[in-house]
């Protein structure tokens, strides 16, 4: 638990944008919670508490947008990815929290910087390809928390339609945390610190949101985007940064 009042206001600050993000493009809570978040908390603390919130969010969105899901298209992709949980939460549970840090920002960086790039190879075989982007997603879900990425990557480059992508990665999210809610258990993840943390800090991701589902009704997407991906790449850089010294 933060003692500072500051701290926990820039923790709410945080959680607030990034449920925005998510409630408007389907993805971005962690890719935009997390590196800030961990400059000014342990990532041991903030990875578990944030797994609460994520499954929060990603139930509101998947509620929104059932109609849009397509489980014969997903359903291998979080297969795969229960897989790697057990590898990221040995990561997790071993780095000390500055390489932890750098790891983040590094992952956050390269996801910023290939989604505004926009580069696409479609692959013919989805099935094939969803089994080890499926296991990296999985990994980097128990490690940091950046579950997205991976499949982020993988849904763009097949040119899935937008609610499609929205629906089905919210989904990959939710089976993601669902399956690692046990082994954060069993690893000594979750403590009394953090889930009071993930606790205090519920009610502005909920605002968060609820406010990007509806502005995803207004706003032009592909501008909050931009956006979002701007601040993305700055906060990766930031936990980098503050990981390395």
């Amino acid at each position: 638990m933060p003692d500072d009042p500051l701290i926990l206001i820039a923790l709410l600050a945080a959680v607030f944008f990034a449920g925005l993000t998510q409630g408007t493009t389907g993805f971005g809570f962690a890719l935009v919670a997390v590196p800030p978040m961990t400059i000014l908390v342990d990532p041991q603390i903030i990875v578990p508490a944030l797994l609460m919130q994520t499954l929060m969010t990603g139930t509101l969105i998947l509620i929104h947008a059932r109609k849009h899901l397509r489980i014969n298209r997903m359903w291998l992709l979080p297969l795969s990815g229960v897989t790697g949980i057990p590898a990221g939460t040995l990561i997790l549970v071993v780095l000390d929290p500055g390489p932890l840090r750098v790891l983040i920002g590094i992952v956050v960086v390269v996801a910023a910087l290939a989604m505004m790039a926009g580069f696409r190879r479609p692959i013919r075989n989805e099935r094939v390809a969803s089994v080890p982007v499926g296991f990296v997603s999985g990994t980097l879900s128990a490690s940091t928390g950046l579950s997205g990425p991976p499949v982020i990557f993988f849904y763009t480059n097949q040119s899935v339609d937008i609610q499609e992508f929205r629906a089905n990665i919210v989904a990959h999210f939710i089976i993601m945390n669902i399956a690692t809610i046990p082994i954060y258990i069993i690893s000594g993840l979750f403590t009394g610190e953090n889930l009071l943390l993930s606790a205090q800090l519920l009610p502005a991701t909920l605002v968060g949101v609820t406010s990007g589902i509806v502005i995803n009704r207004w706003v032009q997407e592909a501008l909050f985007r931009r956006i979002a991906l701007g601040l993305i790449l700055a906060s990766g850089t930031i936990a980098v940064v503050s990981g390395a010294l």
